[in-house]
């Protein structure tokens, strides 16, 4: 069995789902320390003068060391009604936006306290329109406490899974002997986005999975 594991993300990217899609079982990371700046509260979106981030305001001063799960997202904002128009507004004329609009409303109806939770709700909105079969578990429900390489090593010994399927970006810091000494094959994604159509001229890569599924619906799968 083969698994792969990342953080969890706000309306994550195409390598997210094509990592997903070429594993067995995806393993979610919501037990490691959030971090600011990165796409665990934000993603891109196209729009006609490029593209825009999503952010999600949460809950970060004086709480240096919380884990994803554990962030709380700034209710004080109307971030939902933000997103939900900036969504509409860019993506009206994209082929396939009316028929994900009331799923898309559906997200955006639901209060949301926690960051994780509304993250997982991205990912299983995407990964069900994308059609990626492969199931979903979270790293929490491992119990497991070790941390960098071995944590990965871990998990993977926890969830059954005789090979690891890593981003390439982490060939500079993965402790590839730990996966040998444990018997679990290493093995790299290789991914290059390849351009489909958008709403705009031009072609944006590295935006959200949702630019993709708005535009190609179910024809998306082709892209991963």
């Amino acid at each position: 069995m083969k698994a792969a594991i990342h953080q969890l993300q706000y309306w994550p990217g195409l390598r997210f789902f094509a990592k997903m899609r070429a594993a067995d079982v995806f393993i979610c990371l919501d037990d490691v320390q959030y971090e600011k700046r990165e796409f665990q509260n934000r993603n891109k979106i196209r729009t006609k003068d490029g593209w825009q981030y999503l952010t999600v305001p949460v809950m970060v001063k004086g709480r240096f060391s919380q884990i994803i799960s554990a962030v709380e997202i700034n209710s004080t904002r109307e971030w939902r009604e933000e997103h939900f128009r900036a969504i509409k507004i860019n993506y009206v004329h994209a082929r396939y936006f009316k028929e994900y609009l009331p799923a898309l409303e559906a997200v955006y109806s639901k209060k949301y306290v926690l960051l994780g939770e509304l993250a997982l709700a991205t990912i299983i909105f995407l990964k069900d329109a994308l059609g990626i079969k492969t199931p979903i578990r979270l790293s929490s429900e491992f119990k497991v406490v070790s941390s960098a390489t071995r944590r990965l090593v871990d998990l993977c010994e926890a969830a059954g899974a005789e090979e690891y399927y890593s981003g390439s970006g982490a060939r500079e810091y993965l402790d590839e002997k730990l996966f040998a000494e444990s018997a679990i094959r290493l093995s790299w994604q290789t991914f290059k986005a390849i351009p489909y159509p958008q709403v705009y001229e031009g072609f944006e890569p590295n935006m959200s999975a949702l630019d993709l599924l708005l535009n190609c619906g179910p024809e998306s799968v082709k892209y991963l």
